[in-house]
């Protein structure tokens, strides 16, 4: 199996390796480090004991050898005295670092080396009568102490003096090495069992706690991803996963309820279409033959209406008649339209000219009312394959809905704009009446209208324009303001 070396692109299980992982060894070396520390500090402890015990036993033997008079008995007692195994050296100095009596009788006499010499001269020059039996320490195995002038030395030493001498006790450094190296694989190997013993059992715990219910919620989610709506997760625990089993359960319940009121919409919309196109079917055929008998009634009428004199009354009768045929004339011609609408006969047209034909012949129907009409056209050449024809009864539609909608005075504002991926957007406002909100849905239904004298199949053949143009069509109004249509159109017939 391949692992990315980006823990971004890991899973949750590696990542709670990783962190687990790296905070063990963080805590790990933080008690190994601690373990060495009190290691070490014990062991200094020890040393500085053990240093003032040799100090006390040969400041005591020495003051008894000096008593008896025996001087070379306390060389042989210090050499005694190094037979121990912790032990390495041990010598008598005065402050000039002369060795005065020592473990190894041949350093008698001689002197130690110069920093020594200094650094112990700076350690007791300023040192009072209570602070002289202290031990300076001046390594980890090796200690200055100071042996007291008492009284009953008086017979060989000056009283003036404060001591009589300095005494070098150096311990064996292996062994203190020795322990610091089997306390320390100590102190490491307890650190990694402790990493090993805390991986485990919070790896234990993410399997349990975490893991086996994400992979629960991971298998029912892909179960309802392909369809299956019947998955249920069992809330056993009150904690934040209980809650997502919850919320899930509720999820899966209200996505059934809207597949199933889907399905009943579904179905609904399924009936009304075939119910609607039946009834295009009937009426594409009533209209077809309805069409020719109104054609020769208007022909007939628009003759006997010639011949009739201006003075006869009888012709104001004719007028309205043919006003009134020609009105069904129009419905009819817009049923056969939206039952039966043409094939597109697609070619390049230029936007601009489609929308000026539809604003001249629009301001024709504006003669009895004081509107005006605003265009703004594209400022580049830009050429579009769709239907003139369709396009421009579109546009016209739109306006002719835009001027019934104004009373007496208004204005209506035409915009091309061209937007990203060949899209043309295309605005028609008006300052009309503007339309109630509870019939904003209903507008592009069939022979749905507000108007007295409208049909409801104008708006439903501009949107069978639109889409047939792969675009789309979307209306926004606000009552006593007016209503703006926005149109979306590709302009090489590519979906909007």
């Amino acid at each position: 199996m391949k692992i990315s070396i980006k823990p971004l692109d890991w899973k949750l299980k590696n990542k709670v390796i990783l962190h687990v992982f790296v905070i063990g060894l963080i805590s790990g070396s933080i008690l190994v480090a601690l373990f060495i520390k009190t290691e070490k500090d014990l062991i200094n402890t020890l040393a500085y004991q053990k240093t003032e015990l040799v100090g006390n036993m040969i400041d005591c033997n020495v003051r008894h050898q000096m008593l008896k008079g025996d001087q070379a008995a306390i060389g042989i007692n210090l050499g005694r005295l190094t037979e121990s195994s912790s032990i390495a050296r041990l010598r008598i100095l005065d402050l000039n670092g002369k060795i005065l009596n020592s473990s190894q009788p041949q350093e008698v006499g001689s002197r130690i080396p110069v920093e020594f010499r200094t650094r112990l001269r700076e350690m007791y020059s300023d040192t009072d009568q209570s602070d002289l039996f202290v031990i300076k320490p001046i390594s980890r195995v090796q200690s200055y102490i100071a042996l007291r002038n008492r009284p009953e030395c008086g017979s060989c030493h000056a009283p003036e003096n404060p001591y009589n001498g300095i005494l070098e006790v150096s311990l064996d450094e292996s062994l203190e090495a020795q322990l610091m190296r089997r306390n320390r694989t100590q102190g490491i190997i307890i650190a990694l069992a402790t990493l090993f013993v805390l991986t485990f059992v919070i790896f234990r715990l993410y399997e349990r706690v975490i893991n086996r219910p994400l992979l629960q919620l991971k298998e029912s989610m892909s179960r309802v991803r392909q369809g299956d709506l019947e998955p249920r997760l069992e809330p056993r625990k009150k904690d934040e996963f209980g809650d997502l089993a919850r919320s899930f359960n509720a999820m899966v319940n209200r996505l059934r309820e809207a597949n199933r009121e889907i399905e009943e919409l579904h179905q609904r919309q399924m009936e009304r279409a075939g119910h609607l196109a039946s009834l295009g079917e009937l009426a594409a055929g009533l209209a077809h033959e309805i069409k020719n008998p109104i054609a020769g009634i208007k022909g007939s009428l628009e003759i006997i209406k010639d011949r009739t004199p201006e003075t006869d009354p009888q012709k104001e009768i004719f007028e309205e008649i043919l006003k009134q045929t020609e009105r069904i004339f129009h419905i009819i011609q817009d049923l056969l339209n939206y039952a039966k609408p043409k094939e597109l006969t697609k070619q390049q047209v230029d936007p601009n000219v489609c929308a000026q034909e539809a604003v001249l012949l629009a301001q024709s129907q504006t003669h009895d009312k004081d509107i005006r009409i605003n265009y703004s056209g594209l400022n580049q050449d830009v050429t579009a394959s769709w239907d003139a024809d369709k396009i421009k009864g579109l546009f016209l539609n739109l306006l002719v809905n835009s001027i019934a909608a104004i009373d007496r005075r208004g204005e209506i504002s035409i915009s091309l704009n061209l937007a990203e991926n060949d899209i043309l957007d295309v605005n028609i406002a008006d300052t009309g009446q503007g339309i109630k909100p509870e019939f904003l849905d209903k507008i592009f239904q069939p022979f749905f209208t507000t108007r007295k004298s409208g049909t409801g199949l104008g708006l439903s053949i501009c949107r069978q324009i639109v889409e047939a143009h792969d675009g789309t069509m979307a209306v926004a109004s606000t009552p006593g303001e007016g209503t703006v249509f926005t149109i979306h159109l590709p302009l090489q017939g590519e979906p909007a």
